[in-house]
C-alpha cells in the first residue's frame, strides 16, 4: 500500500480520504441514467440512436437532459445504433427502342406539316 502511494505520488491521507468518500448526487444520477439508457437500448434491440433515446429519457424522467450527455454515456458503454443501408439510386437502362434520325438536324420546312 505504501509503495502504491509512492508510485502514484499521493499521500496516505489522500488515499484514505478517497476510500471514505461518498458519491455525489450528480454521479448517482449519471449511474441511474446509464442504467436507463442500457435498458432502452436492449428493449429496442439497438435500433435507436442517441437522439431517440434522449427523447424517451426526457419523457420518462420528466426532465430535460442534453443529447450530448446521452451520447457520451452511450459511447462509454459501447452502445451504437444499427446503421441502415442506403437505398439504391436509380440506374438508367439502355433504351428498348431508338427511333431513326430522319431529320438529321434539318428543322426548317418549306411548307407546314412537311417534316
Amino acid at each position: 500500500m505504501i509503495l502504491l502511494c509512492k508510485v502514484a505520488g499521493i499521500s496516505h491521507a489522500a488515499y484514505y480520504k478517497w476510500l471514505q468518500r461518498k458519491p455525489t448526487a450528480r454521479e448517482l444520477e449519471n449511474e441511474a441514467l446509464l442504467r436507463d439508457v442500457r435498458a432502452i437500448y436492449v428493449r429496442v434491440e439497438g435500433i435507436y440512436g442517441y437522439r431517440r433515446i434522449t427523447l424517451i429519457i426526457n419523457r420518462q424522467w420528466k426532465k430535460t437532459f442534453n443529447h450530448k450527455r446521452i451520447y457520451r454515456f452511450m459511447q462509454i458503454a459501447g452502445l451504437q445504433s444499427v446503421i441502415r443501408q442506403k437505398r439504391k439510386r436509380y440506374v438508367s437502362s439502355p433504351a428498348q427502342h431508338v427511333a431513326e434520325n430522319l431529320l438529321n438536324r434539318e428543322f426548317t420546312a418549306s411548307k407546314p406539316n412537311e417534316k
